[in-house]
């Protein structure tokens, strides 16, 4: 892959950083990031995070594996065909999917970022999208409490009759949501 033919190799710079380029493709990347100000931060990126990670990791000890570890972990796969159906292996199926999220995010280096950004921003849409439904539910007990209120004023009617009303009323939106639940699943 020829440098002049790209406007800026990004997928290059970790090629780059490893030194994995030959002698000529590795001299023009280093003309490119002299004149290319936008690569050059990519590249400082992606060696901080390099170093990070060697730093993180530098500091931790080899766990020490007993002899037998192979033949305990097939004597205890053997006598559990349980699958996940207790509560713990729930819980230990989702720490093991968060850290392979995690080793995800690390893999995407300087990447990542971006990656978060747009996750963030669906999560805020999806959280305007939630308080738009909330202010209608809310709005919409508002005006029935209004309405109740009016009416058993003007009747004279009992908290009894009050409360049918709303029991009705309750009953009445429960059977519509669920018409209208079950119209947008098929």
């Amino acid at each position: 892959m020829q440098i002049e033919e790209l406007q800026c190799p990004t997928d290059e710079i970790a090629a780059y950083v490893d030194g994995e380029l030959d002698a000529a493709l590795e001299m023009r990347m280093d003309l490119h990031f002299a004149s290319c100000r936008a690569c050059s931060i990519e590249l400082n990126h992606q060696k901080e995070f390099l170093r990070n990670l060697d730093i993180s990791l530098g500091h931790e000890r080899e766990l020490e594996l007993p002899a037998d570890f192979a033949k305990q972990v097939v004597v205890n796969a053997e006598s559990t065909v349980s699958g996940l159906r207790r509560p713990s292996e729930r819980f230990n199926a989702l720490f093991i999917c968060a850290g392979l999220a995690l080793f995800v995010l690390f893999a995407m280096g300087a990447e990542a970022g971006s990656l978060l950004d747009k996750a963030a921003e669906a999560l805020g849409q999806t959280a305007a999208i939630g308080g738009i439904f909330g202010h209608l539910v809310y709005s919409l007990f508002i005006g029935l409490a209004i309405v109740v209120r009016s009416i058993a004023g003007q009747a004279q009617i009992g908290v009894l009759a009050v409360g049918a009303m709303a029991l009705m009323f309750a009953g009445f939106s429960l059977y519509i949501s669920r018409r209208v639940l079950r119209t947008l699943k098929t």
